[in-house]
């Protein structure tokens, strides 16, 4: 979203300096979560902001106009929140209005089918450090009914390091990171990015705050699930079935995601690496299952299922957080979407995009040989 705001430049990227309380825990919390329609789940994402065991938290939830009876949900909080009634504009305005209505010194961003676990903030503290503008942690899945579904995102073989999170993001245009609701931040590397004056547009404030954060100082791992994590089917980012259509429009966002991360470190002194985009295994995959199943729609123009294996190949020299037995798992599964017959792309995409789908046989294998857990 292009957000007017004034350019604060730093000839160094070391961190962020930030007037937090000298003591950790000192440090207030604001939840703030954006709300449309899901009326069946904000209740529990509210429930969970504040039954966070922590002296000093603040629950902001914007709705983004819902039709359904979210409002009604809502209001059974009204005297332990701030509620923030909007016309529907979309996620990511509703994420920095509700920044704009907070205070704390650390802000989540929880979406409203999601819920956090009672001990993050906690967690949060004892890893505090001034030069940190993420704070990353693990995310349980689970179904439309809260149920676990036994899957953890991401997966850490090896918990990485800020610096190997920021020179993978700057050689490879990605690093190991949950979505949304698994990030917390110091509150002025929100200010500085939602400041930040761009061209780019997307929905998801992820694209803007996860996406950024290692250009501006440590990105923190806490290697424990601390949030749950719900895939019902009418995810933005989850997939709970295979969706063809979807791939296309992941690719595009990808690389104006990576257009974007170019702009903001050059803002702040850092230089991505022009080859990144292709140097991304992550983006490969995308761009392989997109090629394989829509080719109609696929929006890499004169692609080719050689030049996709080619840039994988290239690719595999650049760590990005992957394990050596992950990154060959990646290769052979992208040369099998693009050259192999369409069902069995589709049934590789599936198995890889929706877990759920995946055959008994397959996930015990995949866990001996240490691809996931």
């Amino acid at each position: 979203m292009k957000e007017a705001g004034v350019r604060m430049d730093q000839p160094e990227c070391s961190s962020v300096r930030i007037e937090m309380p000298r003591d950790p825990s000192e440090l207030a919390l604001s939840v703030v979560i954006p709300n449309y329609n899901y009326a069946k789940f904000v209740g529990a994402a509210i429930k969970s902001a504040l039954g966070i065991r922590w002296p000093k938290v603040e629950v902001v939830v914007v709705d983004d106009g819902s039709t359904d009876n979210s409002l009604e949900v809502i209001g059974k909080f009204a005297d332990r929140i701030t509620l923030i009634e909007q016309a529907n504009s979309g996620q990511m305005p509703s994420c920095v209005n509700g920044f704009h209505h907070s205070s704390g010194d650390v802000i989540i961003f929880l979406d409203s089918d999601d819920a956090l676990h009672p001990d993050v903030m906690t967690e949060i503290a004892a890893v505090w450090s001034e030069k940190a503008s993420k704070f990353q942690f693990q995310m349980r899945t689970i179904d439309a009914d809260g149920n676990a579904t036994g899957s953890i995102q991401p997966q850490y073989f090896v918990t990485p390091t800020p610096q190997q999170i920021r020179e993978w993001a700057i050689t490879a245009g990605v690093y190991p990171t949950p979505p949304g609701s698994g990030n917390a931040y110091p509150r002025e590397v929100v200010d500085q990015i939602f400041s930040f004056k761009t061209d780019f547009v997307d929905r998801a404030p992820d694209s803007y705050l996860v996406t950024a954060a290692p250009a501006l100082g440590d990105v923190i791992t806490i290697p424990k699930p601390l949030v749950d994590y719900r895939v019902h089917g009418a995810n933005h980012g989850a997939f709970l079935e295979l969706e063809d259509n979807r791939f296309a429009r992941e690719v595009d966002v990808t690389r104006r995601r990576v257009g974007y991360f170019r702009e903001f470190a050059a803002s702040v002194g850092l230089s991505v690496a022009p080859e990144a985009l292709n140097r991304n295994m992550l983006f490969l995959c995308l761009r392989a299952a997109s090629y394989a199943l829509r080719p109609d729609r696929h929006p890499i123009a004169k692609d080719s299922a050689g030049r996709i294996i080619a840039d994988f190949l290239r690719a595999l020299s650049y760590p990005q957080g992957f394990s050596y037995t992950q990154r060959m798992s990646l290769l052979f599964w992208t040369i099998a979407v693009v050259a192999g017959p369409k069902q069995l792309s589709r049934s590789l995409a599936s198995w890889r995009y929706a877990p759920t789908s995946r055959p008994r046989l397959m996930r015990a294998a995949l866990n001996v040989f240490r691809v996931v857990r």
